[in-house]
Parts: structure tokens; sequence; C-alpha cells
């Protein structure tokens, strides 16, 4: 992520280096981490490499969710939307307001759909996604690198045009 969006609670900015410690940690939550597709479980500080040695981002889509000075998670659009958050940080609507302020500024860079989606189960992530006004499109198997299993996951997707019409 190239810039930092601000909301009411949070900042959205892009990942550095100084955030591995938080990922580190709340990755290896497996209660966080049973619900991410490619993360690997446990979670090693050399599994992590936020930039490139010039400092510039190697996830230009992707950003840490700042609160009160803590990176509390990180949501991304690329290439789909997908947002974690550790554990202490559930329950407070952060994914929500994380999720949104990503879905607008796609919008607004242009974007006609988002698609996005979570493992069967996943109640949180459901919430937030039929929150955003998000559509249920089916459901397949998908494989979770912290399970070791294809898992079934149910794919949504959300229209510029719906998002225009709900925010009227």
């Amino acid at each position: 992520m190239e810039h930092v969006i601000s909301t009411d609670r949070l900042t959205l900015r892009p990942p550095v280096d100084a955030d591995g410690a938080a990922v580190v940690k709340a990755l290896n939550d497996f209660d966080v981490a049973k619900w991410l597709a490619n993360a690997p479980y446990p979670f090693k500080t050399s599994d992590l490499c936020l930039s490139f040695p010039d400092g510039t981002t190697l996830w230009p889509h992707m950003a840490a969710i700042d609160h009160d000075g803590e990176m509390i998670g990180m949501v991304s659009m690329e290439p789909d939307l997908g947002f974690w958050l550790r554990r202490s940080a559930w329950g407070e609507g952060f994914a929500t307001e994380a999720a949104h302020a990503m879905c607008a500024a796609a919008f607004d860079r242009g974007t006609d759909t988002i698609a996005s989606g979570y493992f069967e189960g996943n109640a949180g992530s459901e919430g937030v996604l039929t929150k955003l006004g998000f559509q249920y499109l089916g459901e397949r198997q998908h494989w979770c690198e912290p399970r070791q299993e294809h898992l079934p996951h149910h794919d949504m997707w959300l229209d510029r045009s719906d998002w225009d019409a709900a925010r009227v």
C-alpha cells in the first residue's frame, strides 16, 4: 500500500519491518492462523519478509492495521479482499472498519468488483463481509495451509453499484 488511510479509529499504512514481531506473534495463534489460506503454521520469523533491502514494501496492496500506535492486523486488496486481526482485537469492529476503508479506496480508484470469501465456520469474517454488502457466490474446496487440508470456502463478491447504492 503506497499511501495511508485513516478511519475514525484506525490507520491503514504500509507494513514495515518493525511490525514483524507483532505479525509473528499473531500468526502463531492457531485461532488466528486457522482461518488463513496461505500463512505457514507455526509462523516463524524466517517466514516473514515485509520489505526489500531498500525499505520498499514487498506487499504493495497490503496494509498494516494500526490502532493507538499498535499493529493489530493486516488487510489486503490483492488479489481479493483479505484481512486478519490478532485475537485480542476481535469483536471491536476493527476488521469491518479496515475492510470498509480498503473497499472504499478500491472503488474510488475505479474498481468495479471486489472478491473475497471465508472458510466455513469463520463467523467473524462472514459477518464483516455481510455488513459490507458482499453477496454469496458459491462454495468450493480451498487449501488451508495452517490446517494442511482442503476446507469448504464460501466465495463472495461486492459490486460497485451495490456499494454505491448502500451509501446513498
